[in-house]
């Protein structure tokens, strides 16, 4: 690893991977804040949930595209992935689950536009 970047290409399975551990941590958010809050409107993190699994399984059919730059997206949504499993059972706010979430949705977003 240079100047703090990874060096080597990652594969297509590895950023698929990366994206379904994405998306199965915004479900677990989800469903946490659903346990947390009972009847409270979890529509907005119920959406976030909904379009990183949707930036997953739109990436599965498609192939990862040479960019080198995928490389350190692909560290910045798995660091992100990371924060929320880590938050998992300490944040009862539901503002704060949105903004991971949101934060989660747009890093996976930018990884999947390298699967043209």
């Amino acid at each position: 690893m240079a100047n703090g970047q990874p060096s080597a290409q990652p594969t297509t399975e590895s950023v698929l991977a990366s994206l379904a551990a994405a998306a199965d941590a915004a479900r677990q958010a989800y469903m946490t804040a659903l346990q947390a809050n009972p009847g409270a409107d979890l529509s907005q993190l119920y959406a976030k949930e909904m379009a990183a699994a949707r930036v997953w399984s739109d990436a599965e059919v498609k192939a990862l595209g040479p960019d080198p730059a995928v490389a350190v997206a692909q560290t910045s949504l798995d660091a992100a992935t990371q924060v929320i499993r880590n938050e998992l059972s300490t944040i009862k706010n539901i503002s704060s689950w949105v903004t991971l979430l949101d934060n989660l949705v747009t890093l996976a977003t930018k990884v999947a536009s390298f699967f043209p």
